[in-house]
């Protein structure tokens, strides 16, 4: 018996063995050195608006533009894990590691073990997804969340048991709490799920044993458990466009360097969308002599893909920009996922072994600077550089006040700093505000600071990495004679 049971043991390692090491290697392009960088501003506001209570997250978040998923995921690990750079980004990593593992499933169901597996290590490679599953942001859960609703979609459709059609329902809600850009990838899925009843209809079949139907249904529960939130949103929506956002207007070399950034190369992103588009055209075609994907799944992946970057720039040309590279997290998976079926359908042996290659060869520059080089804003540094340099009765201001969240994620003590929105506020300071923190500012913003701070012809103390022309710029205030 014990001979029989190690057998089996083996068996199934040898089995999941490819799938295990994806993960493996996932695992540590995530996890390793995750606080090799500064928290920037982004996180610290995850940070700042998850550390009271519950009540103080939900009235935070509602200020803000996106939904409170990840919030509470902090919210209840941190009392756990601690506050460092490391425990909030950690949730991240782990729920990219999981991504990978829904990829491998999803891709499974629709052309094969080999489909999910290239999909997968696609996945677990790229250096866009592992960026952003290194941040304490919600970015790596909308990814996760998308792919498990999707999964529950791909399943329902294929066996509508009442199970996969709750799983729609709860994976849906939760992507839909995930950030707002999921209210792009599930609206192309529902819109396509709402089609194949519509055509069934049109046939003269009934919507009772319907499964597309069903599915439809499961996700009215999600848009309902959705509601409340919703209205916050659109109320935030109303404020922004009054008072404009910050993303660009996306013309073509806009367009190109969202490419880039998603795909990490411009020619691995010309081959990933030809392999796509080749397996959605041969939709119906036996894969290794087996239909594993109905047209209605593959139209269904087709629309979680191509949704959120068509609607997103729909809307951006005709409304207000909002078409951004990180947001676009959720739909690269299933990119990867359609460029693997193409490959697979192309030549079933050498297609898949030659896009991994060439996904390797032409996104390693871009996976060596996201592991080696690449750095967010240097909050950290330039508190230390503060804390070094002050006198202990110094005072610091910090110009704008926008950025708290992080130097205050960095310098604990209560009071240790001020802000400023203009520079009017920066005249008539008390003696013992001697320094001056310039974030974000052009060289504009920044010159009319430091006169205001009466601090012109000083170089600055520090200054580290940030955006803008002023980087993170600390500046002493010279001493009175």
């Amino acid at each position: 018996m014990d001979q029989f049971q190690n057998k089996s043991w083996i068996s199934w390692i040898s089995g999941h063995l490819p799938l295990l090491l994806i993960l493996l290697l996932a695992a540590v392009l995530r996890v390793h050195d995750l606080d090799g960088t500064s928290l920037w501003y982004d996180e610290a506001v995850s940070w700042d608006q998850s550390r009271g209570s519950f009540a103080n997250l939900l009235s935070a978040v509602a200020t803000d533009n996106y939904p409170p998923l990840h919030n509470i995921v902090l919210w209840i690990t941190m009392p756990v894990l601690g506050d460092s750079e490391t425990a909030l980004r950690l949730p991240s990593a782990l729920l990219g590691v999981a991504a990978v593992w829904l990829t491998y499933l999803v891709g499974r169901r629709l052309g094969g073990r080999e489909v999910g597996l290239l999909a997968a290590a696609l996945l677990a490679l790229s250096p866009f997804h592992i960026w952003y599953s290194t941040e304490a942001r919600m970015y790596a859960l909308l990814a996760t969340c998308g792919l498990g609703f999707l999964l529950c979609v791909v399943e329902a459709f294929r066996r509508p048991s009442l199970s996969w059609l709750i799983g729609v329902a709860v994976m849906g809600a939760l992507f839909l709490y995930s950030h707002i850009y999921a209210l792009l990838g599930f609206a192309a899925v529902g819109l396509t799920a709402a089609a194949c009843p519509v055509a069934e209809l049109a046939r003269g079949k009934s919507l009772r044993s319907s499964a597309p139907f069903r599915i439809c249904l499961a996700m009215g529960v999600s848009c309902l458990a959705f509601l409340p939130w919703l209205v916050i949103l659109l109320e935030r929506a109303r404020s922004v466009a009054e008072t404009g956002f910050w993303i660009a207007y996306p013309n073509w070399p806009f367009l190109k360097h969202t490419a880039f950034s998603v795909s990490g190369s411009l020619v691995l992103f010309g081959l990933l969308v030809a392999l796509a588009l080749f397996g959605v055209l041969r939709i119906g075609k036996p894969v290794n002599g087996q239909r594993n994907a109905t047209c209605s799944v593959l139209l269904v992946c087709l629309a979680y893909t191509a949704g959120p970057p068509v609607l997103a720039y729909l809307y951006s040309v005709t409304v207000q920009p909002i078409l951004f590279d990180r947001y676009l997290i959720a739909a690269w998976p299933g990119l990867l996922l359609l460029a693997s079926l193409g490959a697979h359908r192309l030549m079933p042996v050498v297609a898949p072994l030659a896009l991994t290659g060439l996904a390797i060869y032409l996104s390693f520059p871009e996976l060596k600077f996201t592991l080696t080089e690449k750095v967010r804003p240097e909050w950290r540094l330039i508190a230390q550089d503060y804390e070094e340099k002050r006198a202990s009765q110094d005072g610091l201001v910090l110009y704008k006040g926008f950025a708290a969240p992080a130097l205050t994620y960095y310098l604990r003590e209560p009071g240790a700093f001020k802000t400023a929105e203009d520079v009017t506020e920066l005249q008539g300071l008390g003696e013992h505000e001697r320094w001056l923190l310039v974030v974000h500012s052009n060289e504009a913003e920044t010159a009319a600071a430091i006169e205001a701070f009466q601090a012109e012809g000083s170089q600055p103390a520090s200054r580290r990495f940030g955006w803008g022309a002023s980087g993170l710029s600390l500046l002493e205030k010279p001493l009175s004679n």
